[in-house]
């Protein structure tokens, strides 16, 4: 049987294509289900958008916004917002702009998106494994666990390589691969990190530091940090998790001009102890009971006796808290694939391949990734939403 479209994959980018194309799609779908990976998305409250203005949402799409721009105009955050409302799934916009359905329930974005595919007369193949696609003049063949089927166009919708379980093993970048398209190197990204010698900071788990400066050699990264039993997390190291590399050398500032502020908190507290005087500096005791511990400096001395050495390196390691990372947290545990098919190979306007007409490429798969807050989620949709718009007009031209 010749499809008008194969969709491989059924995330957001894979129902978002079946949506816009309708009537002919048929998602291939490894998992009993579809959209497993978006089910744990904002630990299973889904994330799915940002209510930012276009301009300052594709801010946030830097250095990729370019190419991601065109998809974004195509289906954006409103008509995103929109589409679920429609179909029974209103949304809630948080302050910071993230947005969620009402509900708070990933399974309500999935069966909402579900259901319209379907209205759309859009079919889906579960437990269906793609081995292997071959392009050829009459179109693709796609071999699967459940036989071989032929189709006109093909959407590669099949996801990155981070959390593995869920179904996006790395598979569709071999299958990109296969047919030509380079890919640029994978890595994990929105990743949190386990650092060596933690022992002091473990009492320090849940402890989040607001818009917390960060050097990684030459670069500067601003923004909320949390301390783990075993490491850092936090939007300021997941959202710059694929720069960071095992070894590399973090260095955190805990304060700004300390050396001048506890002068003059012992100045104006003289008698008390060390670690109730320091509570001025806006930091929880915790953290400041690990960062004297680790400077050597019992938090029961009496602030007047604190030695003038004592007193530089604690200034100088709150200025800049050193932090090895021990492991950069791997595709099993990641949120998201950095890397992936090489964007000017691309048609940005179509999500079509420049290399094989009929082919296109949507969500995760690109390379592109995005810092958290609803931004890949929404792109995911947008590149789906545009690559199945684009082959629907192919098929009725």
């Amino acid at each position: 049987m010749n499809n008008p479209l194969l969709v491989i994959g059924s995330g957001p980018a894979g129902l978002a294509a079946a949506i816009a194309f309708g009537k002919g799609a048929m998602v291939l779908e490894r998992n009993a289900m579809c959209g497993k990976k978006l089910l744990l998305s904002g630990t299973g409250q889904c994330n799915f958008t940002n209510d930012l203005a276009i301009p300052e949402f594709l801010e946030q799409c830097e250095p990729f916004a370019r190419f991601l721009k065109p998809a974004l105009y195509h289906w954006d955050n409103q008509a995103f917002i929109s589409l679920l409302a429609e179909q029974g799934c209103p949304a809630k916009v948080r302050e910071d702009g993230k947005v969620f359905p009402a509900s708070f329930k990933s399974m309500d974005v999935r069966d909402t998106l579900l259901r319209i595919a379907e209205a759309h007369g859009a079919t889906f193949l579960y437990n269906c494994v793609v081995t292997a696609v071959e392009h050829g003049s009459d179109g693709f063949s796609v071999q699967t666990n459940q036989g071989v089927l032929q189709s006109k166009q093909l959407v590669i919708a099949g996801g990155g390589k981070s959390y593995p379980q869920t179904g996006s093993d790395g598979s569709a970048y071999l299958l990109a691969e296969s047919l030509g398209h380079q890919i640029v190197p994978l890595h994990p990204a929105l990743a949190a990190i386990d650092v060596a010698s933690y022992g002091f900071y473990k009492s320090c788990a849940g402890i989040s530091l607001p818009q917390l400066r960060i050097k990684a050699d030459k670069q500067l990264f601003t923004g909320d940090m949390l301390f783990t039993h075993k490491g850092l997390s936090g939007p300021v190291i997941i959202n710059n998790s694929h720069h960071l590399r095992d070894g590399q050398e973090l260095h955190l500032c805990l304060a700004i001009d300390p050396d001048k502020k506890i002068l003059a908190l012992i100045s104006a507290s003289p008698d008390r102890k060390l670690i109730k005087v320091l509570k001025a500096l806006n930091l929880p005791e915790a953290l400041l009971i690990a960062v004297l511990s680790t400077c050597q400096i019992s938090p029961d001395t009496r602030a007047a006796e604190l030695r003038a050495a004592d007193r530089k390196r604690l200034s100088a390691y709150l200025d800049s808290a050193l932090f090895i990372i021990s492991h950069v947290e791997s595709f099993a545990t990641a949120m998201l694939t950095a890397g992936g098919v090489e964007r000017s190979e691309v048609n940005p306007k179509t999500m079509e391949s420049r290399l094989i007409p009929g082919l296109y490429f949507a969500g995760e798969v690109l390379d592109y990734n995005l810092p958290t807050g609803g931004f890949n989620i929404q792109m995911a949709f947008s590149t789906g939403h545009l690559a199945g718009a684009k082959a629907k007009k192919e098929l009725l031209q």
